[in-house]
């Protein structure tokens, strides 16, 4: 679709749509790796590894196997991340 403005509106119908429908469902607070993984665009084996290596969103560790991300820390990572036109060549 070349039209972004048609494009918006026919994603913001379908998710209104699918609220009421109840086919979405907003994300809970807590989610586990693989649906943080997914709510940043990234796979869960790039998550782990960015947790492994301390360079991703901060999470909780509620016990020794039982990490969730906080869906206001994910966006705030998101936010840390952002670049705005013309500071990065690429």
């Amino acid at each position: 679709m070349d039209d972004p403005v048609a494009f918006a509106k026919l994603v913001a119908k379908e998710m209104v749509d699918g609220y009421a429908t109840g086919r979405y469902a907003p994300p809970p607070e807590y989610l586990n790796t693989a649906h943080a993984a997914a709510f940043l665009g990234l796979t869960p084996a790039g998550m782990e590894t960015m947790r492994k290596e301390g360079r991703g969103p901060a999470f909780i560790r509620a016990s020794g196997k039982l990490v969730r991300y906080r869906v206001t820390d994910l966006r705030d990572w998101m936010a840390q991340h952002r670049v705005e036109p013309g500071e990065v060549s690429e």
